[in-house]
């Protein structure tokens, strides 16, 4: 009896040791799960240093130099990494490098639409991996789909460019360069629209979709020459489509013929005004427009109040004030 009494506290002890054991590798895992928990939310929501940031442009050009620039100083002055990608113009080529993006675990994405409503599944998958997104020069679509936005007042743009067609012309014939597959673009067309409506005695007699690429607005342009030489206004969405309208009316020896309007602000454009290729030109900040995008995912990340709008000024170079210009 006395031998029974043993070997049952004998293995209730043993029973109680491995008992032991057991909870405190429960408890050991449960702690290792915690630690890795705790580790990931301070990566991901902790000091900016340890941030990632993705940004989709929609190519590259002079343009997104400074753009680019401005991204990157803010990212370095709070030790966050910035990882570029360029679309060269192709929706699904942007599509993939955002969903490339996503799977280096970014914790917020900016882009630049190469499609207003194109670029829609990437904002999607990136709702769904949680990521904020920052929509920036050009806004999309499905903007609910992104905490903010920030571009030039591009409606604006197009209005200074069409203001000053308005001073120096009593009517006449106008060609548009187009790009209607984005929003900053559309924008620009309707204040330039709009705005020259006031006057019944201005005609479209053209509009030619070029991207915003020099070698399509200038084949764009030969078309429509060939097609109709009567021309009196150029607007050109950007300063690449204005170039390429440049080179073809130099081409057709109409240059001193026609007024030629352009929005960006490369020193480029400024230097075209002061040698008479270039009537004006509508000029962004491409610099505090890729640090504003930076600093509203900051914000976000800092649980701060921001505006889903950010539009910033545009300013009008003639030649009145292109000499003092100094562009990108």
């Amino acid at each position: 009896m006395k031998k029974r009494q043993i070997l049952l506290a004998t293995i209730m002890v043993t029973c109680m040791a491995l008992c032991g054991c057991s909870g405190g590798t429960k408890e050991a895992e449960d702690k290792s799960e915690t630690a890795q928990l705790s580790e990931k939310s301070t990566d991901s929501e902790g000091g900016l240093e340890r941030k990632k940031i993705g940004v989709a442009f929609m190519k590259s050009d002079p343009f997104m130099v400074p753009l680019a620039q401005g991204m990157k100083d803010v990212c370095e002055e709070n030790g966050m990494e910035l990882i570029e990608y360029y679309a060269d113009n192709d929706i699904e080529t942007q599509i993939s490098q955002c969903d490339d993006l996503l799977q280096q675990d970014i914790d917020g994405l900016i882009v630049m639409p190469v499609d207003y409503e194109g670029i829609t599944p990437a904002l999607e998958a990136a709702e769904k991996a949680g990521v904020p997104v920052v929509s920036v020069d050009a806004e999309a679509a499905a903007k609910e789909k992104t905490i903010a936005y920030i571009a030039s007042d591009n409606y604006k743009a197009g209005q200074l460019c069409a203001e000053n067609v308005l001073e120096t012309l009593d009517g006449g014939k106008v060609v548009i360069l187009s790009h209607p597959e984005i929003k900053c673009t559309i924008d620009r067309q309707a204040g330039f629209e709009e705005t020259l409506a006031q006057n019944e005695n201005f005609e479209i007699i053209a509009e030619q979709p070029c991207k915003g690429l020099m070698d399509q607005a200038m084949n764009a342009m030969d078309n429509i020459i060939q097609a109709n030489p009567d021309i009196d206004v150029v607007f050109a969405i950007n300063d690449g489509s204005s170039q390429g309208a440049i080179a073809s009316l130099q081409a057709a020896g109409m240059i001193d013929d026609v007024q030629v309007y352009g929005i960006d602000g490369q020193q480029q454009q400024a230097d075209y005004i002061m040698e008479g290729l270039l009537t004006a030109e509508a000029a962004q900040r491409p610099y505090d427009m890729g640090k504003g995008a930076a600093e509203l995912l900051i914000k976000h990340f800092n649980g701060e109040s921001y505006e889903y709008e950010n539009l910033l000024d545009v300013d009008l170079i003639t030649e009145e004030n292109a000499a003092d210009y100094e562009g990108f």
